[in-house]
């Protein structure tokens, strides 16, 4: 091998920066690195359970004007059952065909039977 001036050998030097004492750490510490995804997670489940109450209770709103829709209902229905067993009464029928439509009861001989 030849020596020239052109080709020596260069040892490589450990990198090494010396810290300044005013410098601060800028990795963050370990408590930072696991704080930041709890706080995250926690953050999450209370809005999560915030947004279940108020579905709750717009739920709830909606079961009681269901159930109150529901009392008028039965109330309606029960007003029309009555209005239906007055409309259907024989009495009422035969007032109607005897003042309003002029019929009269069936003399003797005009019913017939049939076998």
């Amino acid at each position: 091998m030849r020596n020239s001036p052109m080709k020596t050998q260069l040892k490589p030097q450990p990198h090494t920066r010396k810290k300044n004492a005013r410098e601060p750490d800028r990795a963050f510490p370990p408590i930072v690195k696991l704080a930041v995804p709890l706080i995250v997670i926690l953050m999450s489940g209370i809005l999560f359970y915030v947004w279940l109450q108020v579905q709750m209770v717009g739920v709830s709103y909606e079961i009681s004007k269901a159930q109150k829709q529901k009392k008028e209902l039965v109330e309606i229905n029960k007003k029309l059952r009555i209005q239906w067993a007055n409309l259907r009464s024989p009495d009422r029928i035969e007032q109607i065909a005897l003042n309003q439509l002029g019929l009269r009861p069936p003399e003797k001989g005009q019913i017939e039977l049939l076998q």
